[in-house]
């Protein structure tokens, strides 16, 4: 099989989610960030990647839906692009509704690519967040042309980019893979089971992309002395993988008033996030 345009358009579903403070806080502990804002339940601050913790439950509900792809195509998709807007902070008990449209198909040397859009509104229909994930599909042909529906998302911030401004190493536990499933709730077994990670071609579990961004985005915002809870943006690219066990190094490439630039590297020098702009 292969993937068609006529996937752009389609439905994925729904989810209603409670986004509970204790599945707050423990994202948090599972990136992890221990800023005390975060887990002070008189006034809880969340982190600003929280919402892809329960976009994950939507991502597992919709893979029958993928138009034209088997199901073990389906499971060669990887997540490489992340594009999420915060129409205003995540509220501890609130229930929300999220919904995921196909926007656009794509080709690369490597596979076919789709991007999903995902919307969370609040019980007032109000928007609270918007993703855009873009997916590759390894291996899996596109028939027809690239199509898309429009835009995903509001014009990206560009800050000024140069030499890094500042760098810090972080150390990736070889729990970290593990403690971040459970926190965030995101259960994928090529990162916490070797006889999984193998079958999917790959030497050892790997550390969750969105891992990977979230602790991106909280190093970065230390780094640059900015608020995290002020953060409305995070864009970002997936690279090379990284391997619990080692140290990745987070660097501040650029900002100005509204925005910074950062990326995020393995232990020997590849890139695991690139283009990383963060919004606030």
């Amino acid at each position: 099989m292969a993937l068609h345009p006529t996937a752009v358009g389609v439905d994925l579903g729904a989810i209603e989610v409670v986004c509970d403070a204790r599945w707050l806080m423990s994202f948090a502990a599972g990136v992890p960030d221990e800023r005390s804002e975060l887990y002070d339940t008189t006034a809880l601050g969340v982190h600003p990647l929280f919402p892809v913790a329960p976009e994950w439950e939507l991502v597992m509900a919709a893979r029958g839906a993928y138009g034209g792809l088997e199901p073990d195509e389906v499971r060669r998709g990887i997540h490489v692009e992340h594009d999420l807007v915060l129409h205003r902070a995540v509220r501890a008990g609130e229930r929300l509704r999220i919904a995921a449209t196909v926007t656009s198909v794509g080709r690369r040397r490597a596979g076919a690519t789709q991007t999903t859009r995902f919307t969370a509104t609040d019980s007032h229909g109000e928007v609270v967040w918007r993703t855009a994930m873009g997916s590759l599909f390894l291996g899996v042909e596109l028939v027809g042309e690239p199509t898309s529906v429009g835009p995903d998302c509001p014009d990206q911030p560009s800050p000024p980019i140069g030499a890094p401004i500042a760098e810090r190493a972080s150390f990736v536990r070889p729990i970290d893979a593990h403690v971040y499933t459970e926190c965030a709730r995101i259960w994928n077994p090529i990162h916490t089971d070797v006889v999984a990670a193998r079958r999917a071609g790959l030497e050892r579990p790997i550390l969750h992309g969105t891992a990977t961004l979230a602790r991106g985005v909280s190093i970065a915002t230390e780094l640059a002395d900015v608020p995290l809870t002020s953060v409305t943006r995070v864009i970002g690219r997936f690279g090379a993988m990284v391997d619990p066990g080692t140290t990745i190094t987070v660097r501040l490439l650029g900002r100005d008033d509204h925005s910074l630039a950062f990326d995020v590297l393995t232990a020997d020098g590849r890139v695991a996030v690139a283009d990383g702009v963060l919004g606030f």
